[in-house]
């Protein structure tokens, strides 16, 4: 017996003092109470009764990363079900899947069936430390139990030692089941494609490549940079490792990708015979301007500058496109046009390698380009919240969610599609307010109905949105559009429109949409559609014929994760006037000098301009003179670089006589330049990056004599698709060099930064070409670990999974004596009172024996007091002259006992009657 709180016992001491000062009382009551109050204590106390046959819990722990063979969901849930059919009573079976990161994909239960596996993982590496940890965790403290794995033994990530030493702690052994690859008879791979950090222009180089062979072959080499071939051609590899020279020169700054493929008939292993490897051709910091004009005004005037300036049209950024560059300037341009990556990318451009951005107004910036909700809106001076004063007339809003089974897919943060498109419905929703209208409807095959036209002011369920379901068919457009105009129609408001949210390789049966949407046009409702894919998608020109008919605009998220953004867009471009599309004179803020000697006087009137509003701490040059005085030029640091903001169009429609204005191009100098100054190079320190297998090595060499940092460097990896790493500080590893160490996880490009006492030095960057499990080895080498993994708790290998609860230990159940010993304690309190009131004596103090006072009464001596007693009957008179005599006292009762209340009351109505 155990106790979830004993201190409770010490309240026996002060209880018990009490009870006996106060409570005392003679026979079967007071032992009775004593009792009571044991009871009540130990209730307190918490007992519980531990029995050792509550069952075992077993915690299936599947590697689904790429090495495993393809069939591995079969083999493993035919594994967990052989598992769950030796199940006894009080035992539970869990699953987890790990890749990159481990998933609970079910908890442990002691009935049903395991119904497969859903919940995606990144297959890019395997980290079975971070599995067995989970294993652990899923496990109750109290109970115990085993851990079965089922992998192929080629663990990336942390030693997995360490995890099992945790759970053999514990009493949980740790047993595997080998499920691998057969072993090939060829294996050629990549083990290194090594080329220089960095050179410069026109600069010779040469470099190599170690290709790893298990037999002698003749194999095919191409060598390509940026997709250009330089060398194709056969070569003889012996067993083991071949060395190939290889060359090159440069003519241009920038980031030059080499790529290294061999090819030889009979290869097992195919994912692992390319190599890759980036160069850094080094130059002078370059403006990035991405712009529709590239002829234009704002193109011109940075070319005239005499700056390095790189023009192109929009394009989805990554963080490889980005490296050398030390401003980037987007002109008008729209955030779908860099896709949510590029986003993701851009703001650790900024906030964590110090690069600068300049963002120019438009009707496709700011807020209705899509940046709301965007991983660029923090870094911006101004904020895109939408305020009163932008409302436009009162809006009525359909909304068609496709619910067909494409939008079940989960996305790898966990969430399905349709849990973001309803976050993206539910937040543009909140943008409108109580004179506006709205209505939710989800269709596949047919319409479900999630809320009718209903006015904002009256409240909308939103979390009948946020509980949206799919599963039905593909959507049906015209079942979809023809609700969309029963419901806009009831409306009267003057502006009314519809959203028709659909797959773009899932939208079926359009049938009579465009009599429906000459309808709507014809009643004045606009039509937008979000397309879920890319322009590519078997059904999307229908949905881009159904924007163009309904006069309204066409999106398509290819990445799931901006549709939240790009809800939220549309809905501003309906519901908001974010733009303001007249003139406006300008007048000089105090921050202006920030920039340079520009001119405070003579300022330009624009012709229109986005409309947002300073946010605090930031820095305002230009502000507009109307009734907004909004910030038309602003500025600001922010993370390690820089931003400005210019919300008027530099060169459009709403130029007005920002063209003709004579300081225009040194305005716009002064804000690349400024943005441009966080990425100017530092010469005096050296950060070098060296990637050893999947291990990279980042180093800061600081100048000779250089005073010791006050804190340590930090350095952060970055990598091209968001994979953002942790900031950790380095450590020293010289008088004059600190290092820092990260395993690579995963295939791809990555970008070191190191900051340093205010400044931020960007490392070369490394690719790694293949997950690391897929270096060359074999399966032995997977097998050695897992026996390694068994050896440490006392597991084994299990071909068969009979009798494998019966080895496993059995937990001790908890069953809580509390409520049982409450239940006696109200049974033996009416004992008490049954007791006490109709067995027992009551409790009366005994009555203390008062002295009797003697009274002596004197007779006054001149007039004698005569009396004249006459007797009854007749009698003779009482002589005068007799003295009285005085009547004997009665004899002194005793006092009355405890026995008997009603005896004592008796004698004192005796007393006082004299009877």
């Amino acid at each position: 017996m155990t106790f979830s709180l004993p201190q409770a016992w010490l309240l026996l001491l002060p209880l018990g003092l009490f009870l006996w000062r106060y409570g005392r009382r003679p026979g079967p009551p007071m032992v009775l109470r004593w009792v009571l109050l044991v009871l009540g204590v130990g209730a307190l106390a918490g007992p519980e009764l531990r029995l050792a046959n509550a069952g075992s819990d077993v915690a299936v722990v599947v590697d689904r990363s790429r090495s495993m063979p393809l069939d591995v969901d079969r083999v493993a849930q035919e594994l967990v079900s052989l598992v769950e059919s030796q199940r006894r009573p009080g035992d539970r079976v869990g699953v987890i899947t790990f890749g990159r990161e481990a998933r609970v994909e079910s908890p442990l239960s002691d009935v049903g069936r395991f119904g497969g596996f859903t919940r995606p993982v990144d297959a890019e590496a395997s980290d079975l430390s971070a599995a067995l940890d989970a294993a652990g965790a899923l496990i109750p403290p109290e109970r115990t139990g085993r851990v079965l794995v089922v992998s192929d033994g080629r663990a990336t990530g942390a030693d997995a030692r360490g995890a099992t030493r945790r759970l053999a702690a514990r009493g949980i052994a740790v047993d595997y089941r080998q499920v691998a690859r057969p072993e090939p008879a060829l294996d050629i791979a990549v083990v290194s494609l090594d080329v220089p950090a960095t050179v410069s222009v026109r600069e010779p180089f040469q470099f190599s490549a170690v290709v790893q062979a298990t037999a002698a072959v003749t194999g095919t080499v191409r060598l390509e940079r940026d997709g250009r071939v330089l060398v194709k051609g056969p070569f003889d590899f012996k067993p083991g490792p071949n060395l190939l020279p290889l060359r090159d020169l440069l003519e241009a700054p920038g980031l030059v990708h080499y790529r290294l493929t061999v090819e030889a008939s009979g290869d097992g292993v195919p994912e692992n015979d390319v190599g890759l490897g980036v160069l850094r051709v080094e130059g002078p910091p370059r403006v990035l301007l991405l712009t529709q004009q590239p002829t234009g005004t704002l193109a011109k005037a940075l070319g005239a500058t005499g700056m390095n300036v790189d023009v192109r049209a929009p394009f989805k950024l990554s963080l490889d496109a980005l490296d050398g560059v030390g401003v980037v300037v987007l002109e008008n341009v729209d955030a779908n046009a860099l896709g949510e990556t590029g986003l993701n990318a851009l703001a650790d451009y900024v906030d964590q390698a110090g690069g600068g951005l300049v963002m120019t107004g438009g009707r496709s910036s700011f807020g209705e380009g899509g940046y709301r909700r965007s991983p660029v809106e923090p870094l911006l001076p101004v904020s895109l919240e939408m305020r009163e004063e932008q409302r436009r007339a009162s809006v009525a809003m359909s909304v068609l969610m496709d619910s067909s089974c494409s939008m079940g897919v989960q996305v790898p943060d966990g969430r399905t599609k349709m849990e973001l498109a309803a976050e993206g419905v539910t937040a543009a929703l909140t943008l409108l307010n109580g004179n506006d209208e709205a209505s939710i409807h989800m269709v596949d095959t047919e319409v479900h109905e999630i809320f009718p036209l209903s006015p904002v002011s009256e409240g909308l369920p939103l979390n009948k949105v946020a509980s949206g379901f799919s599963g039905g068919g593909g959507i049906y457009v015209d079942v979809a559009l023809r609700t969309a105009r029963k419901q806009i129609l009831r409306s009267d408001k003057p502006t009314r429109h519809v959203v028709l949210f659909s797959d773009a390789a899932d939208s079926e049966q359009p049938g009579d949409y465009q009599e429906t949407l000459a309808a709507l046009r014809q009643a004045n409702v606009t039509v937008s559609v979000i397309g879920m894919g890319t322009p590519k998608d078997s059904d999307a020109e229908l949905l881009r014929e159904v924007a163009r008919r309904g006069g309204g605009r066409i999106y398509f998220a290819e990445d799931v994760m901006s549709l939240p953004r790009i809800f939220s867009q549309e809905t501003l471009a309906v519901a908001r006037a974010t733009f303001v599309d007249e003139p406006a004179s300008l007048e000089a803020a105090p921050d202006l000098p920030l920039l340079g000697p520009l001119p405070t006087q003579g300022l330009p009137q624009v012709g229109g301009y986005n409309l947002t509003y300073l946010k605090p701490r930031a820095n305002v040059a230009l502000r507009t003179l109307d009734t907004n005085a909004a910030p038309l030029l602003a500025l600001w640091p922010h993370g390690a670089g820089r931003v400005v903001a210019l919300t008027a169009e530099v060169d459009g429609k709403y130029t007005g006589g920002l063209r003709d204005w004579g300081a225009l191009r040194a305005t716009l100098e002064a804000m690349v330049r400024w943005s441009m100054a966080s990425a100017a190079p530092k010469e005096d320190a050296v950060v070098r990056s060296e990637r050893q297998g999947n291990v990279l090595r980042v180093t800061l060499d600081l100048p000779p004599g250089a005073p010791m940092p006050g804190a340590l460097p930090t350095a952060v990896l970055l990598s091209g698709d968001g994979r953002s790493g942790v900031e950790k500080p380095l450590h020293w590893e010289d008088e004059d060099r600190l290092v820092a160490e990260y395993p690579l996880t995963g295939s791809g490009t990555w970008h070191p930064v190191v900051k340093w006492a205010g400044r931020v030095l960007r490392a070369p960057p490394v690719t790694l070409p293949y997950a690391p499990e897929f270096e060359p080895g074999s399966a032995k080498e997977g097998l050695r670990l897992l026996r390694a993994l068994a050896a440490v708790g006392g597991g084994q290998e299990r071909l068969s999974m009979t009798g494998l609860f019966q080895e496993a230990p059995e937990s001790e159940g908890r069953v809580a004596l509390a409520p049982w010993l409450v239940a006696f304690a109200l049974a033996l309190l009416l004992s008490e009172v049954a007791v006490r009131r109709f067995l027992s004596a009551p409790r009366v103090r005994a009555a203390r024996a008062r002295p009797v006072k003697e009274t002596v009464t004197s007779r006054p001596a001149t007039a004698p007091r005569t009396e004249v007693v006459k007797a009854s009957g007749g009698g003779k008179p009482a002589d005068p002259t007799e003295a009285p005599q005085d009547k004997p006292p009665e004899p002194p009762k005793p006092p009355p006992g405890m026995d008997s209340a009603l005896e004592a009351a008796r004698a004192r109505a005796r007393r006082r009657t004299g009877r």
